[in-house]
């Protein structure tokens, strides 16, 4: 169950990253660039976070049941 509550949690972000860049592109504000880069980055660092956390949950799962 916390598999699934984590994927949902990692998709709703996701996808808020997304519309947050796609916004970020056509703004043209100062700090716009900036914000473009933090999302783009998260959109990448994001994934492979929750996929690690979600490896650890499943190592957990088999030694807690040791």
């Amino acid at each position: 169950m916390k598999r699934r509550i984590v994927a949902i949690i990692g998709l709703i972000f996701l996808l808020l990253l997304y519309l947050v860049t796609i916004v970020m592109a056509f703004i043209n504000q100062p700090f716009a660039y900036e914000l473009l880069q933090f999302c783009i980055f998260c959109t990448i660092v994001v994934p492979a976070v929750l996929y690690a956390f979600l490896l650890s949950l499943r190592f957990y799962k088999k030694d807690k049941d040791k």
